[in-house]
């Protein structure tokens, strides 16, 4: 009887075995969402540096993968306290009133090696539909994802008035995504 209750204790418990669609902790501080863009000629560098999210994804079902990412754009720093400012501004992200950025999908498939997650991606109020590629690496119970794609800033309202113009700053922005998880 002992033996059957541990066997039914162990069965049960979330904390023993993560079951397929179990939803993956992101690790912050090996995690990064960074951006690339073009200023006057030179590439400035730059991270979310608060975000948070809900992934669940298993290969073998990606039906049930869901990915929701929210980023704090309070956060985003290019590290130099001049194109910060303009960047955090109400001409570019409007941080103090657009201060969060989300990432929800829609669906997730896989191509060749590499996936593709469809879905929706908010900045400043305006949403967007977006194909993020990433490459998946799971190796036990712990997770590498990395992505790289390009969007237009404009197309979210990113640059007004002066700043509507690419003349200084390009359209592009790279954004570089690592996400390290892990679950039990």
């Amino acid at each position: 009887m002992r033996l059957l209750l541990s066997v039914l204790a162990l069965t049960f418990s979330t904390a023993a075995w993560a079951a397929p669609n179990d939803p993956w902790t992101i690790d912050a501080g090996k995690s990064r969402i960074g951006f690339t863009v073009e200023q006057t000629g030179k590439l400035v560098s730059g991270r979310i540096a608060t975000w948070s999210g809900k992934i669940v994804l298993e290969p073998s079902d990606l039906a049930s993968a869901r990915i929701d990412i929210r980023m704090d754009m309070r956060s985003a720093s290019a590290g130099t306290k001049d194109i910060d400012d303009v960047m955090l501004g109400p001409n570019f992200l409007d941080a103090a009133h657009a201060n969060e950025a989300r990432f929800a999908s829609t669906s997730v498939s896989r191509r060749g090696d590499d996936y593709l997650a469809q879905g929706k991606l908010t900045i400043r109020g305006v949403t967007r539909d977006l194909a993020l590629p990433f490459s998946l690496r799971i190796e036990g119970s712990r997770a590498t994802a990395r992505g790289k794609l390009t969007i237009k800033r404009l197309d979210y309202g990113v640059g007004r008035n002066e700043w509507a113009a690419t003349t200084y700053v390009a359209d592009d922005v790279t954004l570089d995504i690592t996400v390290v998880a892990s679950r039990p």
